[in-house]
């Protein structure tokens, strides 16, 4: 029994959240580190989030997920940011300290940190497909741990001149680009670039749903990752094996950017395989 006179409380806002799978994930996280922590999901419009995070406040929860349409509205009702949601403009983990709500963007740390496990990602040349908050928001963790150079392949090259111009004043990078891509414009990815990450939505629910890319010269010691965690295994990552890349599936991702906020919000270690079992029970993987 807890000697706590408060239930240790975390939670998910955002519009819509049926069939998200981060409160049961992060349950098993709290189960398996043995805390007797619990986790609630809220249906939050855009309207009701100033006052979700005021009862939040009042109810002293230790920390908050936010699924869309937040992450890019939160910023103003937060005391402090991470360097990376501050650039990014995405705030997807919430840690409440002292009275302070404290902004950060998890889904780029993990996928930084899965990348370097692969190797340094210092000087390297890396390609985003898309420029949507996904985009902006690894885009910006990559930059301040200074990687050479950075492509942003997307229908609507229009969409990420703002995200280059602040990724060159606000962080490291020198080198960075927009091309446009389609179906009658698909992207040769050359063997000089170190790793290629999907920041679309193509292939949700879709496995065989193509990108449009040509990955005929792309090398063996790339790095492949993909946003996209139902299905795991995408037309993308099957394509990324057959050429002996190396990949990062969405799945992966997914719980990875969770187990960080988990560490966050209780300094523990989170159970990465208890997780992994608990999303792939909840969507029948």
């Amino acid at each position: 029994m807890s000697s706590q006179p408060q239930q240790d409380v975390c939670c998910l806002m955002g519009e819509p959240v049926a069939g998200n799978p981060t409160q049961y994930m992060l349950e098993k996280a709290f189960d398996a580190a043995r805390l007797d922590w619990r986790f609630l999901t809220f249906e939050v419009s855009p309207l009701e989030l100033e006052g979700a995070l005021h009862g939040a406040r009042i109810f002293e929860f230790h920390g908050i997920m936010l699924a869309p349409p937040h992450r890019s509205r939160v910023q103003p009702y937060l005391e402090v940011l991470g360097d990376a949601a501050r650039i990014s403009g995405q705030v997807n983990c919430i840690q409440q300290k002292d009275g302070q709500l404290h902004g950060y963007n998890t889904e780029g740390r993990a996928l930084r940190q899965l990348l370097e496990q692969a190797g340094s990602l210092k000087d390297a040349k890396v390609t985003i497909l898309g420029a949507g908050r996904l985009a902006r928001a690894i885009a910006a963790e990559l930059s301040l741990v200074g990687v050479g150079e950075l492509i942003f392949a997307c229908r609507e090259p229009a969409s990420a001149e703002a995200l280059v111009e602040t990724l060159k004043n606000q962080t490291p990078l020198e080198h960075c680009s927009v091309i446009k891509i389609d179906e009658q414009n698909p992207l040769g990815v050359d063997g000089n670039c170190q790793a290629l990450i999907n920041a679309t939505p193509v292939g949700r629910n879709e496995p065989d749903e193509h990108l449009p890319l040509l990955l005929e010269n792309i090398s063996s010691t790339a790095i492949v990752a993909d946003v996209v965690y139902n299905p795991p295994q995408t037309w993308l990552m099957r394509a990324a094996a057959d050429r002996d890349c190396a990949t990062i599936d969405g799945l992966t991702l997914l719980i990875e950017q969770a187990a960080l906020a988990f560490e966050i919000w209780t300094g523990a270690s989170a159970d990465r395989q208890a997780m992994r079992e608990a999303v792939e029970e909840f969507l029948v993987l």
